[in-house]
């Protein structure tokens, strides 16, 4: 995959969140609206799972061991679960809220294809239903399906190593590193202390934080919005 494709995975991604913006403009998310569905859902997460199934086909394929072009979501759960499924992001809807788009894969035993069934993720269950039949499955693209299929596809950029150069020349990523891009691997080397944030419009991703409590009298000492400053310094374990 050539660079300019590689920068079209952001471009795709902040076009799908401009899109789940505009809906939050008119639905704030929040707990009474979780369930409400949209015609522009349907959009917002018809795209959303698309690019996340492409990025990911792409990032499998770089293997030697990945022999097939026909993979699908329980392949993504093994060759990906184990290092996407402990991952949260920060979204930013009526008030900052934890989203765990993998959580169903978290804690498993195994992540080879044949644990996959009866850990589906929902959110990828409602696109599939709706590529299947649009019109029969609209109702399936409601508000919270929608956050956590973003979440996720922005879990997944940040994730892949193919997206690094792409990332570092995003603007997400807020550091006084000279190359926060390199520590993205954080399922693999947690480094907190870095103090790396990476940010979109909606999300917020602290590198390395995804298994560490966040203690009392802690200050965010990186860069970051003062959004993400405020609230990290807020919570306290």
């Amino acid at each position: 995959m050539a660079d300019t494709d590689l920068r079209s995975v952001i471009v795709w991604f902040e076009s799908a969140e401009q899109m789940l913006m505009a809906v939050l403009d008119v639905i704030p998310f929040e707990a009474v609206h979780e369930n409400v569905w949209s015609p522009r859902l349907v959009t917002v997460l018809l795209e959303t799972c698309s690019q996340l199934d492409s990025l990911l086909k792409q990032q499998a394929v770089q293997s030697p061991c990945v022999t097939s072009q026909n993979l699908n979501i329980a392949d993504y759960f093994a060759f990906f679960g184990e290092h996407l499924s402990g991952k949260w992001v920060l979204f930013w809807g009526e008030s900052p809220e934890k989203i765990r788009p993998f959580e169903a894969w978290q804690g498993l035993a195994s992540f080879d294809k044949a644990s996959y069934s009866g850990h589906e993720l929902e959110w990828w269950k409602a696109y599939n239903k709706i590529k299947h039949n649009r019109i029969e499955n609209r109702r399936e693209a409601t508000l919270r399906r929608a956050v956590e299929a973003m979440g996720g596809l922005f879990l997944a950029i940040l994730y892949c190593e193919i997206c690094r150069d792409a990332v570092g020349a995003s603007g997400w990523l807020q550091s006084h590193s000279h190359n926060p891009k390199a520590n993205l691997d954080d399922h693999l080397n947690p480094m907190p202390d870095r103090r790396i944030v990476a940010e979109s419009k909606l999300f917020s991703y602290p590198v390395g934080w995804m298994n560490r409590p966040i203690k009392a009298h802690w200050l965010w000492s990186g860069a970051g919005s003062d959004r993400f400053n405020h609230w990290f310094n807020s919570q306290a374990e």
